[in-house]
Parts: structure tokens; C-alpha cells; sequence
């Protein structure tokens, strides 16, 4: 590994209390507003034009050109992530143990920012920049699937949203489809079942019917709630399960879907059979994520591998079954590569982030961006892919 140079550690370094304010300030889905402003602040630093859109994503704008390049991530963390107590033993930043750290996705903001604030005051080569930083990510992407593609001049761009170790990039993320079954039976009093027909019968007869799980590498599926009746000395009425599918093309979920489909109505034909009840049941399910996959040989994962080389970093291409913005901005046509930010244990009381790798990550961005900035027909040879 090429060291970074002293001096660019201490840059960073010195921009740690703003990390931390990023990190210490309350973002749960919906509630962004406070963290966006803490980022206006320092974009407006960087001579960024701002806005924000008429669901809270912020947005800012460096230089001037058609070919620019997106950076993003999300404003959002799971919860509990309010009073977040930073603590720092050498390098290792953590919370106190009673809350999340927001490092998914606080690290990669401010190796952004931080990378921005450095090119900035060394006069580095850099495209014209649009900055990205969604909300509601962690509630299945709430913030970018409203988001017009009008208000970004980019058509390609990179997350740091990925939480793992400096050097992995992310190329081909999964579709994500959430189901809903909602079973109708009939009530009845419990000494006299046989008058009724129960909703949660049905749901568990669904529930031990439904293919979960892996089941097979490109497909998973999970029922994550079940609920239903209001007794226990009452043949339920009704029962609720809700769960999701990953599949890694739109098609694997549809199928699945229907396969679904054919077992609900195998079951209602079951229940139904003395022909004195008509239960039912109804499917519904929604798209939450875009699925997508890049092309490795494509210019900007090129580029990207020739930068991290050059710095004697290796690059670890991942296909993962974790979503992102990344999926739904590629679908509208924004080619989004997603890169490693340094968080670990994310979505856990015992997350953390080493702050060598915070800058390290720095550095490759720096330099990315640079190779960027005097290799412009990259951007322009660009193609959004599916």
C-alpha cells in the first residue's frame, strides 16, 4: 500500500469535530431536517448551489458543465439512532453502546464532503459535481424513488454507502418486492369451531407453504410479520402476513409472486370445500427497489480500478443482496456505482468505523475525482445500464 501523505491525514483529521456532528445529530427516517442543515452549511463552503426538493433529499451543485458527476447517500439512519454519544479509542470510533453510530451512512457523507473541502483548497481537477443525500433510505428508499431525475445534471455518479472495507464496489444489487396476504375467514365461537373458518389456519397454512428463505442464489424470500384474531376464545376472522422478496432480475420475483398466488388459491380451495364458507385472501405486493447490474469492463469501474491500483489498493467487486439508492438511480438513468464507506456492525448498538479507513476512502475519492477531472471523456463515454 502507498501511504497517503502525512499532511492529508492531518487534513482529515482536522475536520473530525464536523464528523462527529454529523454522527451526533438525530436523523431517524422523517426526520432528516436537522442533519440536512449541518450539510447545507458546509456545502455552501464549498461553493455549492443548494436545494432541496418537496420531500426533504438535499441536493448541491460544484462547477459548471453538462458532464457532471453524482455523489451521494443517505441522511437517514435506523433507529436508535437520537443521542448519539461519540466515543474514539485510537482510531476506532464507536457510540456508547445505547445507540446506533449513524456511520451508515454519517462516514460516507463526510468522506464526500471531506474529499470535496480538500480538492477545493489544493486547486485539484475536478468534473462538476452533484451532490446527493437522500431520505428515507432505511424505510426502502422513500426519499430517491420521488426523486426527479431533472434536478441532477449527472448520468453517472457513486454512492458511499456500502459498509465495508476501503477497495469494495458494489456492481449488480437485487429487485426487492414486499407482499401482503390478508386472509378473511369466518368467526365463530371457539367451543364451536366447526361454524367458523380461521384466518390464522390459513395464514400458517400459507406460512408453511411459501418458499422462504434461499432459495436458490439469485432468489430470497422472508415472511417477517404475522398477526391476525382478537381472542383466543374466537375462531379468528382475520390474520395479516407481510414479508419481501430479493431476487436479482424482475422476472425471478414476479414468478415467485405468482407461484404465491397459486398457493393461496390451493388453500382457499381447502377451506372452502364443505361450500358453507367463502374465505379469502388477497395478495398485494409493491416494488421498494430497482434492481441492477454494471458491467465491469464499463469505463468508470475502469477508472476506478486504475486509481485504486495506482495508490496499491485492490479493487473486491461485489454482487450483494443488500439495497440501495444506487438500483433506483440507476433505473431512472443515473449510472450508480456503489463504494465501500468503512462502517461495520451497521444497524447494530456495536456498529464502528476505523478512522484510518475513513481516510483512506478519502483518498481514493480524491484521487478518483482528480483522474476524473483530466480524463473527461469517461463521463462523456458514459451510458446508464440496466
Amino acid at each position: 500500500m502507498k501511504a497517503y501523505p502525512k499532511s492529508f491525514a492531518d487534513f482529515v483529521e482536522s475536520r473530525y469535530p464536523f464528523f462527529v456532528k454529523i454522527l451526533e445529530t438525530d436523523n431517524p427516517p422523517g426526520e432528516e431536517e436537522k442533519l440536512a442543515e449541518v450539510l447545507r452549511r458546509d456545502m455552501l463552503e464549498l461553493d455549492a448551489k443548494t436545494r432541496k426538493d418537496a420531500v426533504g433529499n438535499l441536493m448541491g451543485y460544484i462547477g459548471e458543465g453538462k458532464h457532471a458527476f453524482m455523489l451521494g447517500g443517505h441522511m437517514d439512519s435506523v433507529m436508535p439512532c437520537k443521542d448519539v454519544k461519540v466515543i474514539r479509542k485510537g482510531n476506532v470510533v464507536k457510540s456508547d453502546g445505547l445507540t446506533v453510530l449513524t456511520a451508515d451512512d454519517g462516514a460516507g457523507i463526510f468522506e464526500i464532503l471531506t474529499a470535496l473541502r480538500y480538492i477545493k483548497e489544493k486547486a485539484i481537477p475536478c468534473p462538476p459535481i452533484d451532490l446527493l443525500f437522500t431520505v428515507g433510505e432505511e424505510l426502502g428508499g422513500l426519499g430517491v424513488r420521488k426523486l426527479r431525475k431533472t434536478h441532477l445534471r449527472a448520468k453517472q455518479g457513486m454512492l458511499l454507502d456500502r459498509a465495508d472495507e476501503p477497495g469494495v464496489l458494489v456492481v449488480a444489487g437485487p429487485f426487492k418486492r414486499n407482499f401482503r396476504v390478508l386472509f378473511k375467514g369466518t368467526a365463530a365461537h371457539a367451543f364451536e369451531a366447526e361454524k367458523g373458518v380461521s384466518a390464522v389456519h390459513m395464514a400458517a397454512a400459507a406460512i408453511a407453504q411459501f418458499p422462504q428463505g434461499k432459495i436458490h442464489r439469485g432468489l430470497y424470500a422472508n415472511i417477517g410479520k404475522i398477526e391476525g384474531g382478537v381472542a383466543v376464545n374466537q375462531v379468528a376472522e382475520q390474520a395479516v402476513i407481510e414479508g419481501e422478496v430479493r431476487a436479482f432480475t424482475s422476472l425471478e420475483a414476479e414468478e415467485l409472486m405468482k407461484q404465491y398466488q397459486r398457493i393461496i388459491d390451493s388453500i382457499l380451495y381447502k377451506f372452502s370445500a364443505s361450500g358453507e364458507f367463502a374465505p379469502e385472501a388477497h395478495l398485494e405486493y409493491t416494488s421498494r427497489r430497482e434492481g441492477y447490474h454494471h458491467d465491469p469492463c464499463m469505463p468508470l469501474i475502469q477508472a476506478l480500478c486504475a486509481v485504486q491500483k495506482n495508490i496499491g489498493l485492490g479493487t473486491k467487486m461485489q454482487v450483494t443482496r443488500a439495497c440501495s439508492d444506487a438500483g433506483d438511480l440507476t433505473n431512472k438513468g443515473i449510472a450508480t456505482l456503489n463504494y465501500a464507506n468503512g462502517a461495520r456492525r451497521v444497524h447494530t448498538r456495536e456498529e464502528w468505523v476505523d478512522m484510518c479507513d475513513v481516510i483512506l476512502i478519502t483518498w481514493v475519492l480524491v484521487n478518483f475525482l482528480q483522474y476524473l477531472g483530466e480524463n473527461p471523456d469517461i463521463l462523456m463515454s458514459m451510458e446508464p445500464q440496466k
